[in-house]
């Protein structure tokens, strides 16, 4: 079985990571893609993300209406900072048949030298790259990378689109409308939770 792994804050979990994980999952022949809220996302300031029970929640709303997408609980429940290499270890140790592959935004590649084992991270798992607005082009992200790393890396042909969790959260603060943003799903769980709807903007995307 050949799967994408496709992490992230998830907060919230929104129609860009919806059509990301489609075109990946669709241009790689992927069976399947497992989306896999962080705990504790390790790159975001304390207090930027919503508790994980929740981001954990709507994920499983985002990803129900596609049979191919299964919402992961494992970085969830094992607590502490998620990092990808120990989840990567657990999910090839539970599951020795999977291939597994690494979902990942052009941004998210351009720090990979600074994510714990990034070489055991490529060689567990192959970086499938799709462009974020903003990201360095393809060239120049490669060009930043040791040769082990490099070699393992596929880029995907994926629409850029520039909705990005911090603005969402900033729209619900405002009480804008998140409607066609996110999930309908997730757009009814945000309004019952009452989510980011009094705290501040923070300032990281999600």
């Amino acid at each position: 079985m050949y799967v994408g792994l496709f992490g992230g804050s998830f907060n919230p979990p929104h129609v860009a990571h919806q059509i990301v994980a489609e075109t990946v999952r669709e241009q790689f022949a992927l069976e399947a893609v497992w989306w896999m809220p962080a705990g504790v996302p390790p790159h975001k300031e304390a207090g930027a993300v919503a508790p994980a029970r929740h981001r954990l929640e709507m994920t499983r709303r985002a990803t129900a209406s596609n049979s191919a997408f299964r919402a992961k609980s494992e970085e969830v429940e094992r607590g502490g900072p998620s990092y990808t290499v120990e989840t990567l270890r657990v999910l090839q140790e539970r599951h020795p048949k999977t291939r597994f592959a690494l979902i990942l935004g052009g941004d998210s590649l351009a720090s990979f030298l600074e994510w714990r084992a990034p070489g055991e991270i490529a060689r567990r798992a192959e970086p499938l790259v799709y462009r974020r607005p903003g990201s360095p082009g393809r060239d120049a992200l490669l060009a930043e990378l040791p040769g082990e790393i490099a070699r393992h890396v596929r880029f995907a042909e994926a629409p850029r689109l520039e909705i990005a969790g911090a603005d969402l959260r900033e729209r619900r603060r405002q009480g804008r409308s998140l409607r066609y943003l996110v999930p309908e799903g997730v757009r009814e769980y945000i309004a019952q939770h009452d989510l980011y709807a009094g705290e501040a903007c923070p300032a990281v995307a999600g």
